[in-house]
């Protein structure tokens, strides 16, 4: 079975980031809508990034380098914490959109492994003549 990189996860949830904003835009024809869900949705693809770079940069090094895990890992939760608070507070959003923008990376992790589950056995045919 093809194993999910963190590259395709990133993909998928790029494509369902424009293609979940163009929906809300063509469907609800507001902007309330269109930036609620792409806010939510941007603010979580960056967040998925900056974990891959944070961890990448444990992994990739010598050692785990505790002030990474002490200062990083915290300051991007402040960060992520802090961004969708004033969103809430000072945005003009709808909830719903906001959470299925949220929502996005859990989305893109499911299509992702739906795609592995659906594609390897035709390709494992081909390859193995099996």
């Amino acid at each position: 079975m093809k194993e999910t990189t963190i590259s395709d996860i990133e993909r998928v949830n790029l494509i369902i980031l424009l293609a979940g904003s163009a929906l809300s835009v063509l469907i609800m024809r507001e902007f309330k809508y269109f930036f609620s869900f792409a806010v939510g949705s941007a603010i979580m693809t960056l967040n998925f990034r900056f974990l891959k770079n944070i961890i990448m940069g444990l992994t990739s090094g010598s050692g785990v380098r505790k002030w990474d895990l002490i200062i990083k890992l915290p300051l991007k939760f402040i960060i992520l914490a802090g961004l969708v608070a004033a969103v809430i507070m000072f945005g003009d959003i709808n909830v719903v959109f906001f959470l299925l923008g949220l929502s996005t990376v859990f989305i893109s992790i499911l299509v992702n492994q739906i795609i592995c589950m659906v594609s390897p056995a035709a390709k494992r045919r081909q390859k193995d003549g099996a």
